[in-house]
Order: C-alpha cells, then sequence, then structure tokens
C-alpha cells in the first residue's frame, strides 16, 4: 500500500498526519437525529354533566335529560430538570477520605416482578389519586403505597391498567365524574384539578422512591452503592452537599371530544356532537342548543402557569470549598510561596518557548534571503 503520508517539513518540525475521510454513516444506518423539544406524558380524563330539559315555568319538572360528555387529554412536557430536596451532607477536612453507601428503598423493598420506573409509578399515583378524589375510594391509592402490584392490575390487553389511565394494551378504562353545572367542564377547571392531581401523585412517588445516604455500611442492605470521597486539599475543607434530581413538566390541557345524548319518555339519541344538533327532532334542536351553551370546543387548549416536578432515582454531589483556610497562617503561607514559585517556572518556560520560537522565525528568514552565513557567531 502507497505511503499517502506527507513528507517532513523542515520549516515547522512537524510530520503532519492525515486521517482518512470516513462516511458519516460508516458501515450502518445513520441514526435519526436527536430532537431538542420536550417530550410529553398524556393523560385522558372524560367528565360527564347531566342537564335537564323540557322542564316546566317553576323548573320543578323535567321530562328528559341530556348528557353531557368532554374528554380532555391533559400533557406534561419535559422542559428541564433541577434540584431537589437535600439528601446529605458531608464535611470533608483537609486530607480527610471518607466512603458514603447510596441505597434505594424501593429496590429493597420490592421484588423483580414488582418493579417499575419512575414514570410509571408517577402514573399510578396520579390514577390512585384521582380515583380517591372523585370516588372517595382510597382502596387503589392503599394498594400502590403498599407497592402490592401484582398481575390483576394487567389490562386485558397486556398493558398495565391504571385506573382512569391505560398503559398500553387494550384494557384500559376512563375516569367519569358526573355533575349537574357545565362550569365543571370548564377547560380551566379540569387543568387545575389535574395540576392538584399531579403535585400530590409527585409527593407519593417521592415518599415510595426515598435514597438513603449514609457514612456506615449497612449488613441488611441489599442494593448498595458505595462511593469514596478523598479531600486531597491541604488548606480548605471541602463540603458535599447531596440533592435529588427531579423533572420539570409544564402542564398543559386540551380538550379532545365533545359528545351529548338526549333521553325523554322513549326516545333516546345516539351520542352526538354539537355539530350534529340538526339530527334531533326539531321539537328538541332549540332546547339542546340552548344548554349547550358555554361548552368548551374542541381543540380548546389552556396552559397551567403552575410547574410540577416529578423525582427521580438520580442524584447529584455538589460540592463546595470552604471559605477560612484550615491551616496554620506559617502553612498556609509557604503553600502560597510554593505555589507562586511554581507559577513563576512555567511562567519561565513559556517564555524560553516564545524564545525559540522567534529564533526559528529569524533563521528561516536569513536562509530566505541567501545568507548562508552561521546562524550563531563562532566563539572568540
Amino acid at each position: 500500500m502507497a505511503d499517502n503520508h506527507p513528507p517532513f517539513d523542515p520549516t515547522t518540525g512537524t510530520t503532519p498526519i492525515t486521517l482518512p475521510t470516513q462516511d458519516p454513516c460508516c458501515q450502518s444506518p445513520c441514526d435519526p437525529a436527536w430532537r431538542t423539544k420536550s417530550t410529553c406524558i398524556v393523560f385522558n380524563e372524560t367528565r360527564s354533566v347531566t342537564l335537564p330539559i323540557g322542564a316546566d315555568a317553576a323548573g320543578a319538572f323535567a321530562p328528559g335529560r341530556i348528557v353531557v360528555t368532554v374528554t380532555y387529554a391533559h400533557s406534561l412536557c419535559l422542559i428541564g430538570k433541577q434540584h431537589g430536596g437535600l439528601a446529605y451532607t458531608l464535611t470533608l477536612l483537609p486530607g480527610e477520605k471518607m466512603n458514603l453507601f447510596q441505597s434505594d428503598r424501593y429496590r429493597r423493598t420490592t421484588s423483580e416482578t414488582e418493579r417499575f420506573s419512575v414514570q410509571t409509578t408517577f402514573s399510578q399515583f396520579v390514577s390512585a389519586v384521582h380515583q380517591q378524589q372523585n370516588s372517595k375510594d382510597s382502596s387503589a391509592l392503599q394498594q400502590v403505597l403498599k407497592s402490592q402490584t401484582n398481575s390483576s392490575d394487567v389490562g386485558g390487553g397486556g398493558g398495565i391498567n391504571l385506573g382512569i389511565f391505560s398503559l398500553g394494551g387494550s384494557g384500559g378504562s376512563s375516569s367519569s365524574s358526573s355533575s349537574s353545572s357545565l362550569d365543571s367542564l370548564a377547560t380551566q377547571s379540569a387543568s387545575s384539578d389535574f395540576v392538584s392531581t399531579a403535585q400530590q401523585a409527585s409527593q407519593y412517588t417521592d415518599l415510595q422512591r426515598s435514597i438513603t445516604i449514609s457514612s456506615y455500611e449497612d449488613s441488611e442492605t441489599v442494593s448498595t452503592t458505595q462511593r469514596t470521597l478523598v479531600n486531597n486539599n491541604r488548606c480548605f475543607a471541602v463540603t458535599y452537599f447531596v440533592r435529588k434530581v427531579v423533572d420539570v413538566y409544564q402542564s398543559g390541557t386540551r380538550v379532545v371530544a365533545v359528545t351529548f345524548q338526549v333521553f325523554e319518555g322513549n326516545f333516546v339519541s345516539p351520542v352526538l356532537t354539537p355539530a350534529q344538533v340538526g339530527q334531533l327532532p326539531p321539537a328538541l334542536q332549540q332546547q339542546v342548543e340552548a344548554a349547550l351553551k358555554g361548552l368548551p370546543p374542541v381543540g380548546e387548549t389552556t396552559p397551567h402557569p403552575t410547574l410540577v416536578t416529578v423525582p427521580t432515582d438520580g442524584v447529584v454531589y455538589d460540592p463546595e470549598l470552604a471559605h477560612c483556610c484550615a491551616q496554620d497562617p506559617e502553612l498556609e503561607l509557604a503553600d502560597r510561596i510554593r505555589l507562586e514559585r511554581e507559577q513563576a517556572e512555567a511562567q519561565h518556560i513559556g517564555l524560553e518557548v516564545q524564545l525559540m520560537a522567534l529564533e526559528v522565525q529569524r533563521r528561516q528568514a536569513l536562509l530566505a534571503a541567501g545568507t548562508l552565513d552561521p546562524f550563531e557567531a563562532a566563539p572568540a
């Protein structure tokens, strides 16, 4: 194989090495481009309102009713991360060494078949808290808190049935709350209720997925991560602040569908949309149109100003240098003198390198001008 490397360049004193140009995708297909937009978790919710129609003048008798159903899509879009609560604090003096043991309570209290990701645990708590708030039934919440999720929670289609929401499969269900006022169907009201549910679910998730950090090893700990911290600084102490990392989500609610069904006497209409009111009998159209006024339109989106934080399994160690030196004044001064001497030596070496570079330029200029005299004068 021929040598494609360029020859030695005496003017620079180096031999450039040119690497071959490779295809960006090499021998495998190119990976799809990384997206910078935030990722969103979507939860669907259904609310129903029963409205009377055909009431008499006193409003005491209503022969018929309208069942209005609105479906919302609550989204939690990841916009960043931030520090969570303080998990542990450790101060190391100069030259001190310490071993820290980090254990995950969730892994210690659950088996492999009952272990889920943080997002799944958060979704389970969202479902359980929503069920508790609407039906006053806390059985699902107690079950998730005790980490007793088993195969009975799996839906008929192979997914994980989360009560009001469904992950995968085809056996999921949606929430359905009943009311007699259209105010409960407002998009802003649904968004505020969901944010309140998500915040409470985040607190339960943090409670279950807690992380323990200590300076002693527990013999009963099964899953433990050991970290060794060393303070090589001779003068200042270092304090480590161990904090949990939380994901920050922006919440928003969008109206996905609005339907209604009319019941009057023996007449039962099919499930219709507000644009299909003309399919009703003429005697009912005006009453239904009046009852449906104030419904949120399909596609209406309401962002919520409150950010939702969800805990993660990660922690971050933030070191902080002490403000005062832990050495005697004489020792601190000796360290400063040593550092100044090393800095002066480094500057001296740098100046020598610059002088050598200028000398090379001078000799190149002499050669270019045709001066072949010795670069340095002979000693006397």
